[in-house]
């Protein structure tokens, strides 16, 4: 018999995910984590800097339909000096590659 019941979603160790594109469960937010651990994290978005205390509930980005208005906003910033955007595209190409 079946369960109504949500399976919840995989635990990861936020030191695992440093270097990946992720989104926020919280909200949504998706960008890549610069630094986790179980004390506090930090994500590079397109549109600025987000960081947090407490444990980091998020998930790696894997389809491209969850990337799209990710990638817009990057090809917007590529030519800005202040923001990695062209080296973050390709981080984040690079991750969707590896989940066809």
């Amino acid at each position: 018999m079946l369960s109504a019941h949500a399976v919840p979603a995989p635990l990861f160790d936020p030191a695992d995910l440093v270097g990946q594109w992720v989104r926020l469960r919280e909200d949504g937010t998706v960008g890549l984590l610069t630094s986790a651990d179980h004390t506090g994290w930090t994500l590079r978005t397109p549109t600025g800097v987000v960081s947090a205390r407490g444990r980091l509930a998020a998930e790696p980005v894997t389809r491209r339909t969850e990337a799209r208005p990710v990638r817009r906003r990057l090809r917007a910033v590529m030519d800005d000096p202040a923001f990695p955007g062209a080296a973050d595209l390709d981080l984040l190409d690079l991750q969707l590659a590896a989940h066809p």
